[in-house]
This record gives structure tokens, sequence and C-alpha cells, in this order.
């Protein structure tokens, strides 16, 4: 009867400790968890977007030897559509469209609202956006950011919102300032292209950048 009831009281020992230990390893896991996401948090809020973009537009795009001439471009997607999407594109999943940095020179013959009607010398007419610069256009079309090099959506296009900023508030105003209707202009730029497009006139490009030749 001693011996049961030492037995008893013995599992009794284990068990309370048993459930101490639980319950220490589970508060030691919030707390771990919960610092855990305060560095994720800190992380996020400390990340400088703006010195990010900044190196991509001076470092990496007005760099890239990627970009191609748009006349040469539109021949390439001609002759071969596939191969040109593959190694001038880029895109985001899968999809009919893609994002191309192009190059190319012609003479601003009008000047409305923001939007410059270029006379490409042998594209024809093309048209510059230089006051609604948003979306992806610039981001997707440099190749130089990863969906996976961020943990949420949210932080990407934060990345295009700083690319914009700087070529809509920084880069366009001083350059547009030094041209007007009639010059010569050499420009840079991202253009969206889908594989369904037959005619490549009336093409509407985000710019990198605007010089007066």
């Amino acid at each position: 009867m001693q011996q049961t009831l030492k037995t008893t009281k013995m599992k009794k020992k284990y068990l309370y400790l048993l459930a101490f230990v639980i319950i220490a390893v589970l508060g030691y896991n919030s707390v771990y968890f919960k610092k855990l996401s305060d560095v994720k948090n800190a992380n996020k809020e400390n990340f400088d977007f703006k010195a990010y973009a900044d190196s991509i537009y001076y470092k990496g795009i007005l760099k890239s030897k990627k970009t191609i001439a748009l006349t040469n471009l539109i021949s390439s997607v001609k002759t071969n559509q596939d191969e040109a999407f593959k190694k001038y594109g880029n895109r985001l999943g899968i999809g009919n469209s893609a994002y191309f940095m192009i190059k190319s020179t012609g003479k601003i013959i009008d000047i409305k609202d923001g939007v410059y009607t270029i006379a490409d010398e042998k594209n024809g007419v093309v048209y510059i956006d230089t006051k609604y610069i948003f979306g992806n256009a610039l981001r997707d079309a440099s190749g130089l950011v990863k969906l996976t090099d961020f943990k949420t959506n949210a932080q990407f296009n934060k990345v295009s919102e700083s690319l914009n900023d700087i070529v809509r508030n920084e880069v366009v105003p001083k350059e547009i300032k030094k041209v007007k209707i009639g010059d010569s202009i050499s420009f840079s730029g991202a253009i969206k292209l889908s594989k369904k497009q037959i005619l490549f006139t009336d093409l509407l490009i985000i710019p990198s950048q605007i010089k007066l030749q």
C-alpha cells in the first residue's frame, strides 16, 4: 500500500515537472516568435527604397547593355518572336506580354499634357509620356528586380514607386526643360509588347532618359 502511494506521488511529481517544462517551452517560443516578428518589421521599416531605386536607375538602367534599339527590337520580334521575347523582354509569370527597355532617336512634333509626340527616324510616330510615370514598366523592363528578393508584394511594388519617383520628379523635369517642338532628341525607356501584336505603330514609351541631340 505504501509502495503504491509512493509510486503515485512520484508519477504526480513527474507530471507536474513535465507540465512545467511544456509551459516554459511554449512561453519561450511565443517570446522568440514575437522578437523575430519585431526584427522583420524593423528591417522592413529601415529598408531604404529610395537608395535602392537610385542604384537600380543610375548603376543599372543607365548602364544596361540589354537596352536595345527600337528598330532592332521590332525587326527581331518580326523575325523570331519567341526568341526576341526571351532575349530582350522581361515579365512576371506566364503571359503574352512583356516589357522591353529600348532606345531610339527622333524629332519632337507635338507636346500635349506631358505626352511628347515623336517622329521616330526609323519607326514612325511614337509617344513619350513624361507626366504619368506610374506602374511597373520601368522596374520590370530593367530585369534587375525579382519578386523573390522581397517578402511581400507591397515591398516589391514600393520599388516601382521609388523608381518612378526618381524618373518623374528628378530626371525627366531637368531634361524636358532643354527641349521643345522641332528639336531632335535621343531617348530610352520601357515599352510593353504583346505576342498577339501585329502592328508596332503609336507605341507608348515610359522614359528613363531624354537628351537633346
